[in-house]
């Protein structure tokens, strides 16, 4: 059983290798092409936003379980429920850092926006 699991294996990566050695280069006149500029830039753009997202995200978090955790520890000093103390805590924070956070996205989203249409601009000018 494992002999012909082996070679089924090698005889899959034989047959595929040189099909995904073939995908992976690019001609070079390819890289000239303005649809392929087009894309590569709209790439970028949507990669960078989707980074900005996760960094606006994780900051905002970041501020929420910080004002969590201490509400947290006040609760369990006074003698309070630290499952209320951290709901409402968390409820607090998130309506706290609603604004900041919705005019980093704004920001963002502009961002986003301006560098897809400097694309599309860039595609019909080499067009």
């Amino acid at each position: 059983m494992k002999k012909t699991t082996l070679s089924t294996i090698a005889l899959i990566a034989a047959l595929g290798g040189p099909a995904f050695a073939q995908t992976a280069a690019t001609p070079a006149a390819a890289l000239n092409d303005p649809i392929v500029q087009l894309r590569a830039d709209q790439r970028a753009a949507n990669s960078a936003y989707a980074i900005g997202l996760i960094e606006n995200y994780k900051a905002r978090d970041a501020k929420v379980s910080a004002a969590v955790e201490a509400a947290v520890k006040d609760a369990d000093a006074k003698g309070k429920d630290p499952l209320v103390a951290k709901r409402d805590a968390d409820a607090k924070a998130t309506k706290a850092t609603q604004a900041e956070y919705d005019a980093s996205l704004k920001k963002l989203k502009a961002d986003h926006k301006a560098a897809l249409d400097a694309a599309a601009k860039k595609g019909k000018a080499a067009k």
